[in-house]
């Protein structure tokens, strides 16, 4: 039977406001000097083991058994320093170490109401209802801590800039550095964490109206996945990867959204369920659409890894897809076993999921498991196979993202037996940016991608093709002269139009150029290729008719259809 959310009342323990001030300006003191300068590599771990502690200790400390909290919060301090050191180079972090230093993070922040929950018992014994509570109050309290922090920050900046008005300037002086700052800001979130925690009630009730609100969402989320997932037997899985490349993001942002919605109307106990049927239906149609979710960002992810191979990145997404995936398959199994009564197991189930994604995140922030390893072996063994040409291949991530691993076989590919394999590898060796390090065919694809990304096309909807982006000059279409493309039908024309050509304000005619500079230009497709208007050249034989007809005065006059393009029913620029 679970217990309601009475366990997180607490005795008021004034010293605690202070005590977490003093520790914040401290630390923020410590960790301006850690991360400013030359930072070494300990400095970074020093860092890390600062911050951690001061967090954690911050939102665990209660005088009930304070020695744990203290010996909770160092023992993830040290955890985070030895990931951050351990993944760290001179050379800087590489993608992959900043994954492992994140999953290092969320590990420590998942386990704080896991703890929370066990000090309170007293023994290692999780309680589906107080880690609930502990969960919401420590993400209240977080978004008031940074709230209250903002607007210390402003009332000083107030403060002295009112002093600075009859000279005195101590204050703004020490606002421009930077330790102090820093260290008034930690001095602030520590004592703002210290007060709320002295006022369990307010933040109990902050947490209810915070769930009451979010469960009104619910109804409008379950609609449009419920929507979505039907739809998707009728535009198939094509139609979700022609549109974006973010397919996974967004589903996985999406099935997030189901989750914090359908907790938010499970409440934290039996007590504080929605007893409106519309909030526990729509939680219910969320669960059943957290499987579909799952299995099409699994899809998703595996094509991608199928199709382009591993890296770091995609192999973080296939984790985060293997929660995602477990997260449905535990929820629902809740929702079958508990029926009409799902919120009571669904609980305990987020306490088991909990448990486990921090040991899974804590373990793969450990340097046991290298991604930029396992990513360098597959994209060298496709490289050296030949299902990637070598201009073709990602130099840059094999360069820059793939960590120890990735240097020390481009340093092998140099003598590599393929010709063009070792020139690039020893080309790519010396660049010192990842642009450096990219072939021109790469590069011209890149800034055709990024050019293509800003610019307007029509019709509505039609995408710019990058072989045209590619084919546009240097300083075509910026952000200071944007323009816009029309497809003609067919695929084989379009047109340029110069954007401040045509102003939104009716006052704006000063920027108006004169009407030659305003015609479009004109682009073919020809073999491949867009060319800017090119002029048909003219035969031989043709050539000798005009003489010919030149000379006896052969000239007439004949009326002939033409296109113009048309704006608003007025023409612009010439036939074409």
């Amino acid at each position: 039977m679970e217990q309601a959310d009475d366990r997180l009342d607490h005795a008021p323990w004034p010293m605690r406001a202070l005590i977490l001030a003093a520790l914040g300006a401290v630390s923020g003191f410590a960790f301006y000097h850690l991360t400013n300068g030359d930072q070494t590599q300990l400095d970074g771990a020093l860092a890390a083991l600062v911050a951690v502690f001061s967090i954690e200790l911050a939102f665990s400390l209660e005088r009930l058994r304070w020695p744990w909290s203290v010996a909770f919060a160092a023992s993830g301090a040290v955890v985070a320093a030895f990931i951050a050191w351990s993944n760290g180079s001179p050379d800087g972090w590489n993608a992959d170490d900043g994954w492992h230093f994140a999953a290092a993070v969320a590990g420590v922040a998942i386990a704080v109401p896991l703890f929370q929950a066990a000090r309170e018992e007293g023994r290692l014994r999780l309680v589906p209802a107080a880690v609930h509570a502990h969960a919401w109050t420590n993400i209240i309290l977080g978004g008031a801590v940074i709230a209250f922090t903002g607007a210390t920050m402003l009332l000083a900046l107030l403060l002295s800039e009112l002093f600075g008005l009859i000279g005195v300037h101590f204050l703004r002086d020490l606002l421009r550095e930077g330790w102090f700052a820093v260290a008034l800001a930690g001095a602030a979130a520590g004592g703002a964490i210290g007060l709320l925690r002295d006022r369990d009630v307010m933040t109990s009730v902050l947490q209810r109206v915070g769930r009451t609100i979010l469960s009104v969402l619910a109804p409008v989320l379950a609609a449009g996945l419920v929507f979505f997932v039907l739809a998707l037997p009728f535009t198939g899985l094509d139609a979700l990867w022609e549109q974006t490349k973010s397919t996974t993001p967004i589903l996985l942002a999406c099935m997030t959204g189901a989750v914090i919605l359908t907790n938010a109307v499970a409440g934290n106990s039996v007590e504080e369920e929605a007893r409106a049927l519309a909030l526990r239906w729509s939680a219910m149609a969320l669960i059943a659409t957290m499987g579909p979710l799952a299995a099409v960002a699994a899809v998703s992810t595996g094509q991608r890894i199928v199709q382009h191979g591993f890296t770091p990145g995609r192999l973080w997404a296939a984790v985060f897809v293997a929660i995602a995936v477990a997260i449905a398959l535990g929820y629902a199994w809740g929702l079958f076993r508990g029926r009409s009564a799902w919120p009571t197991p669904l609980r305990a189930i987020n306490v088991r999921l909990a448990a486990g994604i921090c040991l899974l995140a804590l373990f793969l922030a450990l340097p046991i498991v290298s991604f930029g390893a396992l990513s360098t072996r597959d994209q060298v063994a496709r490289l050296e196979s030949g299902r990637i040409p070598a201009e073709r291949f990602d130099w840059a991530a094999l360069a820059f993202d793939f960590g120890e691993a990735g240097r020390a076989a481009l340093k092998r590919l140099q003598t590599h037996r393929n010709p063009a394999i070792a020139a690039r590898a020893n080309a790519v060796a010396k660049a010192e940016t990842r642009w450096d390090a990219q072939s021109p065919e790469q590069q011209d694809t890149q800034r055709a991608v990024s050019l293509a990304a800003r610019i307007r096309v029509l019709p509505a909807g039609t995408k710019l093709p990058l072989s045209l982006a590619a084919a546009l000059g240097e300083g075509q279409c910026k952000a200071s002269s944007p323009c816009t493309f029309f497809l003609l039908p067919g695929g084989q024309e379009a047109l340029q139009f110069d954007d401040l050509c045509f102003p939104s304000s009716p006052r704006a005619t000063d920027t108006m150029r004169t009407r030659g500079q305003c015609d479009p230009t004109r682009y073919v497709l020809r073999e491949g290729r867009w060319l800017n208007a090119p002029e048909e050249p003219y035969t031989q034989e043709q050539r000798t008719r005009f003489g010919r007809g030149y000379r006896n005065g052969s000239l007439e006059t004949r009326t002939v259809p033409s296109r113009r393009i048309f704006i608003d029913g007025e023409p612009v620029g010439p036939p074409f």
